[in-house]
């Protein structure tokens, strides 16, 4: 528990910028899914080879999320502002693949063996973007930007956390660059769901909810994966080495 309480302190100054954010207090969840998710980032960064493809697994949800802004959005739509936000999630993704690879000295693909519950993680984008037409079937912007919020709070709480971690355990990367743009990205998306649909309140919330439980599926998906690979000696013996934080990139 004392890790716990640390962590969510640490949470709550992180994400205390954002409260102006409408569901920011709601999409932290209950106790219970913090607590597991900084369950996870402690085993992850533990081991080497198991950092590593998390980075990679993030690399990939962040393209997943740019691939989706591609195939959704009209082209006769897509002006700067989406073509920046789409920008962004592949310098995301680029980001968070390099640093994967500085780890472990390794060229990483999105391979099922290269990432960690990655079947699991685009299904919970499946999910909620489809959840996301119950409020906007005939209009590919707003879904776009029901399906954005949900994920983009999920993922300021994510790499709040782990950026938390990372500074703990004295890793010389951050996610500051990524947390910023992610700020930025919600902080606009709210605003024009506000101007888009009338209903933004109710909507915003139900979405929520959906969001949180789709992503405690992800999170049990992925606590599991990450448990095989820890009890998994006879493979891992070599690479799965704990390492400390003298460890740099």
């Amino acid at each position: 528990m004392k890790i716990f309480s640390f962590y969510l302190k640490e949470s709550k100054k992180s994400l205390q910028k954002n409260k102006k954010f409408f569901f920011i207090k709601e999409v932290i969840g209950t106790k219970k899914t913090t607590l597991l998710l900084v369950k996870i980032l402690e085993k992850i960064t533990a081991h080497k080879d198991l950092h590593a493809k998390f980075l990679n697994t993030l690399s990939y949800l962040e393209y997943i999320g740019a691939r989706k802004m591609l195939k959704s959005l009209p082209a006769p739509i897509l002006n700067k502002t989406f073509l920046d936000h789409i920008n962004e999630e592949v310098r995301h993704s680029l980001v968070l693949k390099n640093l994967a690879e500085k780890l472990t000295k390794t060229s990483y693909g999105f391979k099922k063996e290269e990432l960690i519950a990655g079947a699991q993680g685009s299904q919970y984008f499946q999910e909620v973007d489809h959840y996301g037409l119950k409020f906007s079937s005939a209009n590919p912007v707003l879904n776009y930007l029901y399906t954005t919020y949900a994920i983009e709070q999920r993922a300021i709480v994510l790499y709040s956390l782990y950026n938390d971690t990372l500074k703990k355990k004295g890793f010389s990367f951050s996610m500051k660059s990524i947390l910023n743009d992610e700020e930025e990205h919600l902080d606009y998306t709210l605003k024009q769901i506000q101007k888009e649909d009338s209903s933004w309140e109710t909507n915003l919330e139900e979405i929520s909810q959906f969001e949180h439980q789709k992503y405690f599926s992800f999170l049990i998906s992925l606590e599991e994966e990450v448990s095989k690979f820890i009890l998994a000696p006879h493979i891992h013996s070599l690479k799965a080495k704990h390492y400390t934080s003298s460890h740099k990139v």
